[in-house]
């Protein structure tokens, strides 16, 4: 694994962290997560924890912030 991948897969782990563990979402994180969900970047834990987190937001448990 390269160091980028390493410290793209950390990042990922930390947002997903603090969204889950504050509740809230801002818009540059959203922006982050679908555009890393759309390349294809995520793996499959990662791709269940975001779907977790828009459906989190869908039925107002996780609120977007600006």
């Amino acid at each position: 694994m390269s160091t980028q991948t390493l410290s793209s897969q950390d990042q990922i782990h930390r947002v997903i962290g603090e969204i889950l563990a504050s509740r809230k979402i801002t818009r540059e994180d959203q922006n982050l997560l679908m555009s890393l969900l759309f390349d294809g970047v995520l793996g499959d834990t990662h791709q269940r924890e975001v779907n977790r987190i828009y459906e989190a937001v869908s039925h107002g448990l996780i609120r977007v912030i600006d």
